[in-house]
Parts: structure tokens; C-alpha cells; sequence
């Protein structure tokens, strides 16, 4: 990928070769900008590589810095991130159903009106 930057892997992962996976970014030109991606570091070569391709960005397996597996602040980190989120989304539907609420009875009190002049009551 033109205009992506090599970083060391961030665990030992392995491809289909057998080699360690390296984490990329991608670049500013490329479709995705910034966005981190494992590939097979045989890439390059159409005979050697497994065709090893994956986002890590989308990837939550975060790794602590000692080596013990997931990290649990990132973890914890995660999970309230998603609650913000979660609460943030449950206001925009409750408001939603209230808008929809006063929509249709706006539509309903507007047909009513049309009848009512319609007819020649108003």
C-alpha cells in the first residue's frame, strides 16, 4: 500500500508463512488514512505471501505494555466508553419518539382540519 508506515508488531502474531505479522498504517493518501492494518510481511512477493490481510483498529484485544494479556484499564476504558455511548443513543431515541409522537398527532389534527373545511364546517 503506497504511502503506509511500519511499525513492529505489537504481539507474535503469525501469518499463514509462518512469519510475524507487522502492523501498518496506512497513509494519508490511502482510502482509509490513518487506520492500523496486520499484513503478511511477504506482501511483496506474490509467491511467498499467504495474503495475510486484517484491521487492528477495529480490533479490541488490547495488550498491556507488560506482556499480561488485556489490559484491564483498557478494558475498563472500553466498557464505559460504550455506556457514554449506549446513554448518549437512548436520549436520541427517547427524543425521537416524543417528536414522533407530536408528528402524528400534528398529521392527524391537520386531517381532521381539511375534513372539517372540507365540508364546510370551518
Amino acid at each position: 500500500m503506497a504511502g503506509s508506515s511500519r511499525s513492529s508488531s505489537a504481539s507474535s502474531k503469525r501469518c499463514g508463512c509462518g512469519d510475524e505479522v507487522v502492523i501498518y498504517t496506512a497513509g494519508r493518501r490511502a482510502k482509509n488514512p490513518g487506520k492500523r492494518f496486520r499484513r503478511c510481511p511477504n506482501w511483496k512477493d506474490v509467491n511467498r505471501s499467504c495474503g495475510l490481510f486484517e484491521w487492528v483498529d477495529d480490533d479490541y484485544s488490547f495488550t498491556d505494555l507488560s506482556g499480561g494479556g488485556v489490559s484491564s484499564h483498557a478494558a475498563e476504558l472500553l466498557v464505559e466508553t460504550y455506556k457514554m455511548k449506549n446513554s448518549k443513543l437512548q436520549i436520541k431515541l427517547e427524543i425521537e419518539r416524543k417528536t414522533s409522537s407530536v408528528m402524528k398527532k400534528l398529521l392527524l389534527m391537520s386531517w381532521v382540519f381539511f375534513l372539517l373545511c372540507a365540508y364546510g364546517v370551518c
